[in-house]
């Protein structure tokens, strides 16, 4: 009686495949953290998992490689981090309320609430930057999140809140110039971030938009505060046609070359003589004994410093725009239709050599310039016989 032979490899078990492929995919899937070469592919890991033994939902050619590089047209797998940084967007986010409720005190009649909350978002704005700086925690979201809070914050409630207080009564007159301040808002930060390496950062291009928005709501506040003091008896309806300049110039000065002192080239983490630490106690003491007028008041000075400094840049004789600082650097442009100077190359300059095509200028213009290239000499002619052709499988020996 003859013994029943093993089963073959063709047909193995009805539940060993099932369990030897999941295991090998859990393997795969532990090593593609570790090692790149052993990730597998896209369309190994696009497979879905099946139960049925004559499905295979992975092939014997890509078992055979998995362990394997994958080739260069197929990508690895790995998922892109979908998580943001909580820290710096919560101050952004922090600035959003702030606008947004500003609004709604604005609405409500708390003109002086809403003031203050657009300050407040000012502080938090100045903030999340700072933060983001100093935690490593910069991303494209967070970048892009600032910009459209910025335009709620120092955009959209500023001018509704000088709407609301004063130019309501202007009718026609009064919305052209809140719609001039919230189209100068938008125009302003999309310039901001489209030039971002561009300008000289030491100053900005136009009327920074918080800037804006505090000299728009600092007249709101320091009005209404000197109304409930008893200083003055106007109200926004009296002084609409300040109220309306003011919108007007914040709203046009934004998109304006006009530079600006950015105070980024301060360095925070120098140390400094002991009188500035007095006349930083002597500013704070300053702000806190009458906040509305003292904010006001030095974001006045603020947004008229950078036509002074347009001024004295002009009867200098020095770039006009914070923009021309690079062009002023690299020695001013070439005006069209002037004929080019030509390059003299020096020791060191980094010349072209001898039997070398010149180095191209940086509009794509090839300069003509001749180039000696050694003469053609014929090679001599051997005195010896021919030496014999190597014999087959032996064309690599040297």
């Amino acid at each position: 009686m003859s013994k029943a032979s093993p089963p073959s490899e063709a047909s193995p078990p009805r539940g060993q495949p099932i369990r030897r492929r999941f295991r090998l995919r859990r393997r795969l899937r532990d090593s593609a953290a570790e090692s790149p070469a052993a990730r597998p592919s896209d369309e190994f890991a696009a497979r879905p998992f099946s139960t049925a033994v004559n499905d295979d939902p992975f092939p014997d050619d890509v078992l055979a490689s998995a362990g394997k590089p994958p080739p260069p047209n197929v990508a690895a797998i790995r998922r892109p981090a979908r998580g943001f940084y909580l820290l710096p967007n919560a101050f952004t986010t922090g600035g959003l309320f702030a606008g947004f409720y500003a609004v709604v005190m604005a609405m409500n009649g708390e003109f002086g609430t809403a003031a203050i909350a657009i300050f407040v978002a000012m502080l938090l704005d100045t903030l999340d930057g700072r933060v983001a700086r100093l935690t490593n925690t910069q991303s494209a979201f967070g970048e892009q999140y600032d910009s459209l809070a910025d335009m709620v914050s120092f955009g959209l409630a500023p001018a509704l809140i000088m709407y609301a207080w004063a130019l309501q009564s202007m009718d026609k007159l009064g919305w052209i110039a809140a719609f001039i301040y919230v189209a100068g808002a938008a125009l302003r930060l999309a310039r901001f971030n489209t030039n971002i390496g561009v300008v000289d950062k030491r100053f900005f291009q136009g009327l920074p938009s918080p800037a804006a928005a505090a000299l728009v709501v600092g007249l709101v506040w320091v009005a209404t505060d000197l109304r409930e003091n008893e200083w003055i008896t106007a109200t926004g309806r009296d002084l609409r046609w300040l109220a309306w300049f003011v919108t007007v110039y914040a709203g046009v000065t934004m998109v304006t070359n006009v530079p600006f002192y950015s105070f980024k080239d301060l360095n925070l983490r120098r140390a400094v003589p002991f009188i500035f630490i007095l006349l930083l106690v002597a500013g704070f003491v300053l702000i806190s004994s009458d906040p509305p007028t003292m904010l006001f008041t030095l974001f006045v000075i603020y947004g008229g410093s950078g036509y002074v400094l347009w001024l004295w840049r002009y009867w200098s004789g020095k770039p006009l725009t914070a923009s021309a600082r690079k062009t002023e650097e690299a020695g001013g442009p070439i005006a069209a239709g002037s004929p080019r100077p030509e390059a003299t190359p020096a020791a060191g300059s980094g010349a072209a050599p001898e039997g070398r095509a010149a180095p191209a200028e940086p509009g794509g213009i090839r300069p003509t310039a001749t180039v000696n290239l050694p003469p053609m000499v014929d090679p001599p002619a051997p005195s010896g016989p021919a030496p014999a052709p190597p014999a087959r499988g032996d064309d690599n020996a040297s």
